[in-house]
């Protein structure tokens, strides 16, 4: 029996004498409205309107048929309004296909009642609460510089629906609404929607297949940012080096086939390639609905300057470039995200200065607004003036208007460190190599195939280059605090990657010893110094623990050879002193390591256990424990002398050293000229005096990784 019945409903789906069409099966129940078309026919004030619709192809069948649908509908009294300020006087004057994207754009997708509007989250959490897909999708085409169309793809255009919700979650006053959409935008008092600047004067006119709202204006799609800019021809200037020199096109494939004749460019009925337009570093510009980081919808703010304010701009601060291809690419790019927010910024958010541009500089265009225009994708303030960033007036800013630091430049936009230098609120230095060459002297290249940059390491391996090996190479020529040339007198200076520099006698030394630059240009800027050296200042290669067992591979001149020999005899292998120095918790240390002549007297004087060439003795558990004490001795924790003429109070990491209440020795560092001392307080037996020793070819303030070497002439045998 149920295969009959399995039969007969076959024969039913096949057969002619059971067929029924399409809608007929989704015909609402008894009582319940029509479709939707047939609620927007039986609607006199709606006329206008429903003739248009049916003058686009297929619309009619398509709201006829099953789908759910929301319309914002113009009534005739709009469309009246509508005919007297364009060009066309009726709906039999409007092309069919600019027609067709002029009704569309009233109809979106889904069935969203006045509730939905105001209580979003409900059925729109993962979007903008107030952005909704329409049907209207329009192509355009861009002419290339050579003659060739690329036709450009570009989703639904979004339609805006604003409730009193989203004016109070996003502080936007009416002022604000009528700045942007008219003198007659307001809310409705009746409905609580407005659509674009127009009234929902009607709402919740329910269908079978979806809900209708009647409108007090027609909507015309409006143009996205980008779009804007290529038709405006204020804007022609701007726009052009805008899309030279940052401008590609990205084939898209599932587009292409999805659009069928839309992208038939030329119209001769075959289907052309259709593109993505992505400016470089402002990709939301030239997108109908932008998205955020996590893949939320966002909305965005243009600021584009004036033909003549631009004009005028480029020429007096470019005047070093004649020719505006000649501008380095870095520098451009700072400009143009400049001008560009990923915030919806109202009028009263940009006059009271709060806009914050992609660039991360603080826009100040207050007194400086022309207009300001709705756009698809966000809104469009045309300004008098340009939007310098604040990376042009602060400590970076010599290093965008010149072709000397192309390399320098990129290497500081890859570390993160820009946002940080541009804080008017902070002061830095910054020293900065002479040329791209003079980085490519010091080993630093680049790979254009990848990328990437490389860098020449001690003995002549190169390695790639991370986003953390870069911030620690470049930041290692930031110090901070702002510092002209006279007030860099002698002593050390930390740098914002946590290293340091020295600076003897007008000398700037950093890691490499035999590399001391010298400041050859000053320009004060707005939170600082800029000054130009005449070599690259590498960052520290190594840790101090590195570079003491470095030395064990080397002779017995090496100035750390012996306290190496020391280390290893106390058991302290390469893991066992970072327990010392604590280089992974970020610690910096002074590390005070006796002369190889002073701990070989130590020796023979069986004051030190005996290492090396003065024999070596098989240490007790005790003997090495106080071994590992006597080498913590000479660390000092988490100090650095950055005065070289300044007194200061530091304590020694080793526990057993006459410690004082926190249990560590206090010692008092001085460097009266150029002499260090080390006074172990209430020690016994009484202190002893140090000095800088440059015996075994020792150099003095060797700066690593994680602090400062120095060499001292006493070996501090009390401590042992």
């Amino acid at each position: 029996m149920r295969i009959s019945l399995l039969l007969l409903f076959i024969l039913c789906l096949t057969g002619s004498g059971c067929k029924k069409q399409y809608g007929e099966f989704y015909d609402p129940p008894q009582g319940q409205a029509g479709k939707i078309y047939e609620q927007l026919a039986a609607n006199p004030s709606l006329s206008i309107f429903v003739s248009a619709i049916d003058k686009v192809p297929s619309l009619k069948d398509e709201l006829n048929s099953s789908g759910l649908y929301t319309i914002m509908a113009p009534n005739n009294e709009a469309f009246k309004a509508y005919f007297e300020s364009q060009q066309y006087k009726s709906i039999d004057q409007i092309p069919v296909n600019e027609l067709s994207l002029i009704i569309k754009y009233h109809i979106m997708k889904y069935m969203l009642f006045q509730v939905n509007f105001m209580n979003p989250g409900l059925t729109k959490s993962e979007y903008d609460l107030y952005k909704y897909e329409s049907r209207s999708v329009s192509s355009y085409n861009d002419v290339l510089p050579n003659g060739q169309i690329r036709s450009i793809y570009y989703p639904a255009k979004q339609l805006q629906v604003y409730t009193p919700y989203y004016f109070t979650s996003n502080n936007v006053s009416a002022l604000d609404y009528k700045t942007v959409y008219g003198e007659d935008a307001e809310i409705s008092a009746s409905t609580q929607l407005n659509v674009m600047g127009a009234s929902a004067i009607e709402k919740d006119i329910a269908a079978g297949n979806g809900v209708v709202h009647i409108i007090n204006k027609v909507l015309l799609p409006p143009k996205n940012v980008a779009q804007e800019i290529d038709a405006n021809p204020d804007f022609a200037q701007y726009g052009a080096l805008f899309k030279k020199r940052f401008l590609t096109y990205t084939y898209n494939q599932a587009a292409t086939k999805a659009q069928g004749n839309n992208g038939d460019v030329n119209g001769d009925g075959i289907v052309d390639s259709l593109f993505i337009r992505d400016y470089s570093g402002n990709t939301t510009i030239d997108a109908e609905n932008p998205l955020n980081i996590e893949k939320k919808s966002i909305s965005i703010t243009a600021f584009i300057p004036s033909a003549a304010a631009f004009q005028n701009y480029m020429t007096t601060r470019f005047s070093e470039f004649p020719n505006w291809d000649d501008i380095p690419i870095n520098t451009l790019a700072m400009l143009y995200n400049s001008h560009f927010t990923n915030t919806m910024d109202w009028p009263t958010k940009v006059l009271n200065g709060q806009s914050q541009s992609v660039g991360g500089d603080v826009i100040n265009a207050a007194g400086h607004i022309m207009s300001v225009k709705m756009m698809s994708n966000g809104l469009l303030y045309q300004l008098d003036k340009v939007i310098e960033p604040a990376a042009f007036t602060t400590v970076t800013g010599p290093l965008y208007f010149s072709k000397n630091y192309n390399i320098f430049l990129d290497l500081l936009n890859r570390s993160g460190l820009i946002p940080i230098l541009t804080n008017v609120n902070l002061k830095y230095t910054l020293l900065a190599p002479p040329t791209d060459q003079s980085l490519i002297d010091a080993g630093i290249t680049y790979n254009a195939t990848t990328n990437t940059y490389s860098r020449k390491k001690t003995g002549g391996i190169s390695v790639n280059l991370g986003v953390t090996d870069i911030k620690a190479l470049v930041g290692n020529h930031i110090l901070l605090n702002g510092y002209s040339k006279s007030e860099l007198t002698d002593g050390f200076y930390p740098t914002v990657n946590g290293t340091y520099l020295a600076v003897k006698g007008g000398k700037i030394e950093g890691s490499v010893r035999n590399v001391l630059a010298t400041i050859d240009q000053s320009i004060q800027q707005s939170n600082g110094y800029f000054h130009r050296l005449d070599k690259a200042i590498l960052d520290p290669e190594f840790s101090i623990n590195e570079l003491i067992l470095q030395s064990l591979s080397g002779a017995v001149a090496s100035p750390y050879r012996k306290f190496a020999e020391l280390c290893v005899a106390a058991g302290l292998n390469t893991k066992d002193f970072l327990t010392i120095t604590n280089v992974d918790a970020g610690k910096k240390f002074a590390l005070f390591v006796p002369t190889n002549a002073k701990i070989i007297a130590a020796q023979n004087a069986n004051l030190l256990p005996k290492t090396g060439a003065q024999g070596s003795e098989i240490l007790t558990f005790e003997r090495r424990a106080r071994l590992i004490n006597y080498i913590k001795f000479f660390f000092i924790e988490n100090q650095v002398f950055t005065d070289g003429f300044a007194k200061g109070k530091a304590s020694s990491t080793s526990p057993t050293a006459k410690p004082d209440v926190n249990g560590k020795v206090p010692l008092t560092v001085s460097y009266p000229s150029a002499n260090v001392i080390m006074v172990q307080s209430g020690s016994n037996p009484p202190a002893g005096e140090v000095n800088l020793t440059n015996t075994d070819n020792a150099p003095q303030n060797v700066i690593a990784k994680d602090g400062v070497i120095q060499v001292i002439d006493n070996a501090f045998t009390s401590q042992y």
